[in-house]
């Protein structure tokens, strides 16, 4: 236990380096490991953000805790120059819990974690029409879970944002926060045959809406999200699993400032709904120890065309490696995600050729009691 309130310090205190990015995926080191492919085979307790009725056959009392480091290097080639995105932000954390009778049907689940991190600042490449725009983002997820059968289950739960969002711009300035925002999510888990496995999940995006002390306001519109995935073990040594993620960001049309009913700082945005493919491996190469490979293709919401350093989401190609196994009467998980977006020339009021790269290191540790 003091090793794990360690970790929790760790976590809550540790900042890295990052620039660019909305949504953040990585939920756990072992989901991360196979590049997040977990919808239909969650076997741990981070099933609470992936799939929450994956924990159905989760019996007893479980806890992960565990931090996301990520370094990411972006920039702009002006054709004459190049501007940097000169954005920081904090480490992404989690902690997830969950409690399944073992003579029972119906357990819960508590999940924490930051899935939406906005941070850019594009001060140096566009003086006056572009600064910087930071959104940080918890979540907090409570799931009621039922197993109908030994093969289908199902949960629902409820989200509450904590959100707090700076954004400035030539001589403006917003600062403010939010922490009454809620949405919903619902789960399922269907095992139709001894080795295979589907998953779904469905969540709401919520509507955010921020104040500051100036009485200035923005609003942010969250995607709603349609998750879905298919699993197959082979011989209970490999586990392959396809995923496929959609988001409607087309929700999203601008970041403004309001002061009453003025813009004082316009973030006009064209999003398009977005598509995740993602697939992964994981080796089961001994009792309670891991290999995980992964691939994901994480198609950006930005149109080249309508394109606004603000969000600055591009499409990405992500490989990853992670390995777990049991230390010292706890489980480890540790992975890493080299993520490479391809260069994109954009046209429009923020012309140029956008470059992105980054990496993420993740631990997880977890107990079932």
């Amino acid at each position: 236990m003091k090793k794990i309130s360690a970790l929790v310090l760790c976590c809550m205190f540790a900042t890295v380096a990052e620039a660019g990015g909305f949504a953040t995926s990585d939920m756990s080191a072992s989901g991360m490991g196979v590049a997040n492919a977990v919808v239909a085979g969650a076997d741990d307790v981070s099933a609470a953000a992936y799939n929450p009725s994956g924990l159905a056959w989760q019996d007893g009392i479980q806890g992960m805790i565990g931090m996301n480091l990520r370094y990411r290097n972006s920039s702009v080639d002006l054709g004459t120059s190049t501007g940097p995105n000169e954005g920081n932000t904090s480490n992404v954390n989690h902690l997830y819990a969950s409690w399944m009778p073992r003579d029972g049907n119906l357990g819960f689940s508590l999940a924490y974690n930051q899935p939406y991190m906005l941070e850019n600042d594009w001060s140096l490449a566009f003086p006056g029409s572009a600064g910087r725009t930071s959104i940080k983002m918890s979540r907090l997820s409570l799931d009621t879970i039922y197993r109908l059968s030994s093969s289908m289950a199902f949960a629902a739960g409820v989200d509450w944002y904590l959100t707090s969002a700076t954004l400035t711009q030539g001589g403006s300035s917003f600062s403010g926060n939010d922490k009454a925002a809620f949405g919903g999510h619902v789960s399922m888990k269907w095992k139709p045959a001894p080795m295979w496995s589907v998953g779904m999940l469905a969540r709401l995006g919520s509507n955010i809406k921020l104040s500051d002390s100036a009485n200035q306001s923005l609003k942010v519109k969250l995607p709603d999200e349609f998750i879905v995935g298919v699993s197959y073990d082979v011989a209970d040594a490999v586990r392959l699993e396809l995923d496929a993620n959609w988001s409607r960001w087309s929700k999203l049309n601008d970041l403004n400032v309001l002061s009453g009913s003025t813009v004082v700082q316009s973030n006009v945005l064209d999003l398009k709904d977005s598509l995740t493919l993602m697939a992964g491996v994981t080796w089961f190469w001994r009792e309670n120890s891991q290999f995980r490979f992964g691939y994901a293709y994480d198609q950006g919401a930005n149109s080249d065309q309508g394109f606004h350093p603000a969000v600055a989401d591009q499409t990405a190609h992500k490989i990853s490696l992670g390995a777990g196994g049991d230390m010292f009467g706890l489980h480890l998980d540790l992975a890493y995600i080299y993520t490479l977006y391809p260069q994109s020339k954009v046209s429009g009021a923020f012309a140029g050729t956008y470059r992105d790269r980054r990496h993420s290191l993740a631990l997880s540790v977890s107990k079932g009691f």
